[in-house]
C-alpha cells in the first residue's frame, strides 16, 4: 500500500494481484513523507507496525485506508488499484504458500501445506481470501477507486497510471511470482463452481471469466 503526498495517489494493494511488483517499481520516485507499507523488509516492519498502531496494513481496503487518513485527502488523490481472475488468484495463493513454507508456520498456513492438492485447498474451511470487490467498494456499494486495472493487462495498465501520475514509463519486474501451469488446469467442476459462487462479485464487477 502506498499514499504518495508527492505525487497525490493511493495505491490500494490487493494480494497476488501484482502489487509487490508496482510497488517496487514506484518506490524509487516516491517523496520521504510517502508512506509505504509492505513489500521491501523495512516496509514490512513498518506495516505491521502500522496495524498495531492504526488498524491499517500493506492489504488495507480502501475504505480502512480512507478513514486513516480522511475525507479531504483521500478525495484530492488518485485511487488505483489492480484486480485478478479469481480462478488464477485462488491458484497463485495457494503456491505461495507452499513457496514461503517459513509464513504462517503453526497457523492456517501449516493446514494448508498439509492437504494433498489444490483441488483439496479450494474445496476446504482454508478458502477465505477476501474478494477483490471488497477491497473497492464501501458498505454501500459504491466504488471508492479511480482506476482499476487488471493483473492480467498489467503492464498495459501501468503505463496508463504513470501517464496519468505524470511519471515516466516505467517498467515492471516480475516480483513475487509463483510457478504452476496455467490455472484451468487444476480445476474440477466444483472446485471451479465453489470459486465461481465465493467470488461471484469479482466475476460480476469486473468480467470474468472460467
Amino acid at each position: 500500500m502506498i499514499i504518495s503526498h508527492k505525487y497525490k495517489f493511493i495505491f490500494i494493494h490487493i494480494n497476488k494481484c501484482g502489487g509487490t511488483s508496482i510497488t517496487k517499481a514506484l518506490i524509487p520516485y516516491l517523496g520521504k513523507k510517502d508512506l509505504i507499507l509492505g513489500c521491501l523488509p523495512k516496509y514490512e516492519k513498518l506495516s505491521e507496525e502500522y496495524l498495531q498502531k492504526h488498524q491499517i496494513y500493506k492489504h488495507s481496503t480502501a475504505p480502512e485506508i480512507r478513514n486513516f487518513i480522511g475525507e479531504d485527502i483521500w478525495n484530492q488523490y488518485f485511487k488505483f488499484t489492480f484486480t485478478r481472475n479469481p480462478w488464477s488468484k485462488i491458484l497463485s495463493t495457494y503456491f505461495w504458500f507452499h513457496k514461503y513454507k517459513n509464513w504462517g508456520q503453526g497457523g492456517k498456513a501449516d493446514k494448508i501445506r498439509q492437504l494433498p492438492d489444490f483441488s483439496a485447498y479450494a474445496k476446504s474451511k482454508y478458502l477465505d481470501e477476501k474478494s477483490c470487490s471488497l477491497f473497492i467498494f464501501d458498505d454501500k456499494g459504491s466504488n471508492l477507486i479511480n482506476f482499476t486495472g487488471k493483473q492480467e493487462n498489467l503492464d498495459r495498465d501501468f503505463a496508463y497510471v504513470c501517464g496519468k501520475l505524470g511519471l515516466p514509463l516505467i517498467t515492471l519486474n516480475n516480483e513475487n511470482n509463483t510457478q504452476h501451469s496455467h490455472y484451468q488446469k487444476y480445476y474440477d467442476e466444483e472446485a471451479k463452481m465453489i470459486v465461481a459462487n465465493k467470488y461471484a462479485d469479482d466475476i460480476k464487477f469486473f468480467n470474468y471469466e472460467f
